[in-house]
């Protein structure tokens, strides 16, 4: 017989695994809101020729939070999508035409991602994705 200890261990982590999967369900309606939330910034800045240093920190903040949770729950492209914007947006007082432009791409990948429900590395339309942007992508 397994020590009690083992059993509770057990039972943890298959709650704990089934509430990952509820989220995960629920995760293309969260990640949403985070992409209305980035769409709108982005035209905000861009009214502003990019010039908002606090909108600019939180669009990274927003993207930083689409990097963290699109792998965690099986959306791997949201991942680097995040990951570039995160890059584009890092400490930047000001965002320049070009920037500002990719940023408007990333973001409609995203959005694309999550309607289209690319999980993992999106499969061949991830791949398009992935090779239009010039990013590197994650296992399909």
């Amino acid at each position: 017989m397994a020590p009690i200890d083992d059993e509770i261990d057990e039972a943890a982590m298959a709650e704990a695994d089934a509430a990952l999967k509820a989220l995960a369900a629920e995760y293309p309606a969260y990640a949403a809101v985070d992409v209305a939330q980035m769409e709108a910034m982005h035209a905000a800045l861009a009214n502003r020729g990019g010039a908002d240093s606090e909108l600019i920190a939180e669009l990274h903040g927003v993207a930083h939070n689409i990097k963290g949770q699109g792998a965690a729950f099986g959306y791997d492209l949201m991942t680097v999508l995040g990951g570039a914007l995160c890059a584009l947006t890092r400490d930047r007082p000001t965002l320049d035409s070009t920037a500002l432009a990719r940023i408007g791409v990333l973001v409609d990948a995203c959005r694309a991602v999550i309607e289209q429900r690319l999980v993992g590395g999106g499969g061949a339309e991830g791949a398009e994705i992935s090779a239009a942007l010039g990013l590197a992508r994650s296992a399909a």
